[in-house]
């Protein structure tokens, strides 16, 4: 019987029992280990994954930010650093730029610009002041006026006015430059470029080229468009001295940036010389006539800046600059009349007939300019208790010679024609978003010819008062007046007032802009 029963009927003895929890107690380490050593690769994977992330983010960052302070690097002031979010959206860094994929294509932004004007001497203020009387006033040089509609900065009339829709592009090309391009569109749909170059990145020891059509660096006010002025028109200075485009040409720019304890940027720029007033032509007929001789090849005009930003504080900024320019080549023809008693024409009737005559005069042309840039921040919301002075001096000499005359005995003497001019204002935040600038200009404290002949004539003047609401970061509006005592020619002036009302908007991503 016993040998016929089986194994499985028999009860399991101590050991059996023993060798089983032996067995499964193994088996469940086992699979413990196993289980943690999956756990610990994959929390591994997880973290490198994680740190790659990380580190492509911050290069995307940094890449961004070294952008951003190549394209300002001109600023003397310090940008604050910015810390980027520990989880940015997808596709954007953590400064909230897009990303490589999307860094390459162009910012677009447009200006509107327009206002209200009235002046007690029906419209012609606006113009007045852009023509004060020098003994040189140069050549137009073809440019055109407000007969033929052509585009020309603060050419205004009694009442509303469009004065230009500002487009601008700016991008990075590539690792090596960066490019930017501004239209300007009049209110008769005329469109001018008014910039259009590129910029290199990557030059050593802090080289930079400029190259294409560009306003020049000389002096503070001449690089910053319509919509950056802190009054509504120009200066008299540059009004008159340089034109209402002031120095824009095209050609080549070389600054350095050396490492030096204060912050100092030097330049200098090769130009074609086709200028306005500072170095102007004259058309091939007035050039025979004349006998000016032909135009010669570029580049003609030739400038030189340096501006130094020494440290005063930390809320305090200072910039001095100084600068030089010489065009090799200044064309002009100046007019005079003869009264004769008689008729010089069987159509006139007149006891005195008055005859015209035109010297033409050759030579060369040099402007020397100082500005001084000072910004205080007060700290307080939008603006509010900040304060900026600004000024320049500018002094024109042209040396020249009369090429050809209606009386002979002055041809080939040489006449020197100098005039300067000078600017100062200061802007105040009197309250969050507001701000009140008062300016005074003046052209011709010097303003004289010398040489064979020697003449001295006075200056024009005018007071100006603008209050600006800075609605937003987008959208601007100004009040301002201005009392212009302006010289329209020897003994004669023209004294009025004359009142804007303007409004400045702007669309699109628009990069800062320099100090």
């Amino acid at each position: 019987m016993a040998l016929l029963t089986p194994m499985s009927a028999l009860p399991a003895t101590d050991t059996e029992i023993a060798e089983l929890r032996t067995m499964l107690d193994q088996m469940k380490s086992q699979y413990e280990r196993r289980i943690q050593d999956l756990e610990s690769r994959l929390a591994k994977a997880e973290r490198d994954a994680t740190k790659a992330a990380t580190r492509s983010e911050a290069a995307a960052v940094r890449a961004e930010e070294a952008a951003r302070v190549a394209s300002t690097e001109s600023r003397p002031m310090t940008a604050p650093v910015v810390t980027p979010p520990a989880s940015p959206e997808p596709g954007k860094t953590g400064f909230g730029a897009l990303n490589s994929g999307n860094a390459f294509n162009p910012q677009i932004s447009a200006f509107l610009d327009g206002n209200y004007y009235h002046d007690g001497i029906d419209g012609e203020g606006a113009t007045l002041v852009g023509l004060a009387y020098q003994p040189s006033r140069g050549a137009d040089h073809g440019h055109d006026h407000e007969e033929d509609g052509g585009h020309v900065h603060g050419l205004t009339e009694n009442g509303f006015n469009f004065r230009e829709a500002e487009i601008a592009f700016s991008a990075t090309v590539d690792p090596y430059f960066d490019a930017s391009l501004f239209l300007a569109i009049d209110g008769d749909g005329t469109v001018e470029l008014e910039e259009g170059y590129f910029q290199t990145r990557s030059l050593p020891a802090g080289l930079r080229v400029k190259g294409g059509k560009f306003l020049s660096d000389f002096g503070y006010i001449n690089r910053q468009h319509p919509h950056q002025w802190d009054f509504v028109d120009q200066n008299l200075p540059y009004l008159n001295l340089l034109g209402p485009h002031g120095l824009q040409d095209t050609g080549l720019q070389l600054t350095w940036l050396p490492k030096l304890p204060v912050y100092t940027l030097l330049g200098v720029e090769g130009l074609q010389g086709n200028q306005e007033i500072f170095g102007a032509t004259l058309g091939d007929d007035d050039q025979a006539a004349l006998e000016l001789g032909d135009t010669d090849d570029g580049p003609r005009l030739w400038t030189a800046f340096a501006k130094v930003a020494p440290e005063i504080g930390i809320n305090h900024a200072l910039q001095l600059g100084l600068s030089y320019a010489d065009n090799n080549q200044h064309q002009e023809v100046q007019e005079h009349t003869h009264a004769h008693d008689g008729d010089l024409d069987d159509a006139h009737d007149d006891d005195h007939a008055i005859e015209i005559h035109r010297n033409g005069l050759a030579g060369d042309a040099q402007l020397w300019g100082v500005d001084l840039v000072y910004k205080y921040d007060g700290g307080g919301a939008y603006g509010h208790k900040s304060f900026k002075l600004q000024s320049e001096y500018l002094r024109s000499i042209k040396d020249m010679r009369i090429t050809s005359s209606a009386h002979p005995e002055v041809v080939g003497s040489r006449r020197t024609f100098t005039t300067d001019g000078l600017y100062a204002q200061a802007i105040y935040g009197f309250a969050p978003k507001w701000t009140a600038g008062l300016r005074y200009d003046v052209l011709g404290m010097t303003n004289e010819v010398s040489g064979s002949e020697n003449a001295s004539f006075g200056s024009s003047d005018r007071w100006t008062f603008d209050v600006t609401w800075n609605l937003s970061e987008f959208s601007r509006l100004r009040a301002q007046y201005a009392h212009n005592d302006i010289l329209q020619a020897p003994g004669e002036r023209e004294r009025f007032d004359a009142f804007y009302l303007q409004f400045l908007v702007s669309m699109g991503s628009h990069g800062a802009h320099a100090f």
